[in-house]
Formats: C-alpha cells, structure tokens, sequence
C-alpha cells in the first residue's frame, strides 16, 4: 500500500508503466471531470472508474481484495476513510468472482484507518485487503476516481 499527494504522483514512475501512465492521468482535468462511468485507456490492462457517492460507517463495511488489477484510489472531492488489514487471519466472507476480480472478507480486529482527502491517493496492490467509502467523523459526498492496473 501507498498513500501520497497527487503532487508527489511523478516519483512513482518506477513502479511500471501502467501505473505511471494511471498516475498521470489524475492530472487531467479532463479525467478529474469526468461523469460517473468506467472509461477504457488500454483496454483491459487500464482502464478508470469515475464514482461519486455518500461514506458509510466502518461497521457497515466488507474488506475487498483482488487478484488481477491494482487499484489507484483518488479522491477529487471530499474525505473518506479506507480501512486496511493484513491478510492473514481474515475469513472469507463472499468467495472470489473471477468476473468481477473481487472477494469480500469479514473484519477480524482494529483495522489501520488511511484518511484520504482532495488530492491524494491510495495504491492497492493485488492480495492487500481495502475497505474504501468509509466515514471519517460525519457521513459525506465523495467523487473518486480508481484506476485499475492489471498486473498480471
């Protein structure tokens, strides 16, 4: 996991090409404006989910993996917390759709609470459990943006 100001993105570039080019591309206006949608950047191996929506309780939350896609989490608008747990020790809670790249766990003690704001984002890569959409201290309107980074 990396947590960063989009300001600091351009350091990043050594982490490979798709993440690169997925970091860059949060410094467009034209992708930060962008609607709610998912749009193609190429294809398959990178491609942007734009996302607006109200934080929930850490209660009310399911820690997420997957095993093909990193994902970048940019915040546009708004704070939300995004819950963190190693994996080891997590049970299962919703088995791996292979369609949808994802598998839901449930919350085995205190999760690591990463608080994102405007501006920064999140990197999680494959196999590292995130719970995103969470309140900070008052349920608000988020617009995110997550870039997905095949890796395989």
């Amino acid at each position: 996991m990396l947590v960063d100001q989009l300001d600091s993105s351009g350091m990043y570039g050594g982490l490979g090409e798709r993440i690169a080019v997925g970091l860059a591309l949060l410094n467009e206006q034209s992708v930060r404006s962008a609607a709610d949608g998912r749009y193609e950047v190429q294809g398959e191996d990178l491609f942007f989910i734009v996302q607006e929506y109200q934080t929930k309780p850490i209660e009310e939350g399911r820690l997420e993996i997957h095993r093909r896609y990193l994902d970048i989490q940019y915040i546009v608008s708004g704070r939300e917390c995004i819950g963190y747990h190693p994996f080891e020790g997590l049970t299962e809670q919703t088995p791996y759709d292979n369609g949808k790249d994802i598998a839901f766990y449930k919350i085995n003690g205190a999760l690591t609470q990463i608080r994102l704001r405007a501006g920064m984002f999140a990197i999680f890569w494959p196999h590292e459990p995130h719970m995103p959409g969470r309140t900070i201290d008052i349920p608000e309107t988020v617009k995110k943006i997550v870039i997905k980074v095949r890796m395989e």
